[in-house]
């Protein structure tokens, strides 16, 4: 992969590496660290890519364990309560809803960003989130059901 190439690939996917950095990652700049890191990882490794279609795929690994290594880092836990609001509202979505994604378990709101908001299909977020395509199917149907809940839940009150 040429350096053109790789800043293509990169440009193309800054809005999921954003999105996917705030399923982990509460502060922006913790973010921000995560996504520079991830790409710096990705560009020095780039000889170990085996097959450049699985490029986005394996950007996305490589960012999410240093999202984790962050986390680690600070001994904190994720935060279910803010996310920013910027990934979401571009794409139309209601403040109860985000709030309801925020509800979720880490990896029932990744598999969410990922499928409904960045439309990966279920076998890629499988490999991903490196889970059976069973499990990604079950975190999604669960995610729904607490959504469903959540917002039924604040629609009452």
């Amino acid at each position: 992969m040429t350096q053109e190439e790789f800043i293509r690939q990169v440009e193309e996917s800054k809005g999921t590496l954003y999105r996917v950095s705030c399923a982990y990652l509460r502060q922006e700049q913790d973010r921000a660290d995560a996504v520079q890191e991830a790409l710096l990882k990705a560009w020095q490794g780039l000889g170990h890519l085996k097959e450049e279609g699985y490029f986005r795929t394996w950007l996305i690994r490589i960012l999410i364990r240093e999202c984790v290594n962050i986390q680690r880092k600070q001994k904190r836990m994720i935060p279910s309560d803010v996310l920013p609001d910027r990934p979401y509202e571009s794409q139309g979505t209601n403040a109860e809803l985000r709030e309801a994604i925020l509800r979720l378990p880490e990896g029932m709101r990744l598999a969410v960003v990922l499928f409904y908001m960045e439309g990966y299909p279920v076998e890629e977020i499988a490999k991903i989130m490196r889970v059976p395509k069973g499990t990604v199917c079950s975190r999604l149907a669960r995610a729904r059901e607490k959504i469903k809940e959540t917002l039924k839940e604040d629609a009452i009150c």
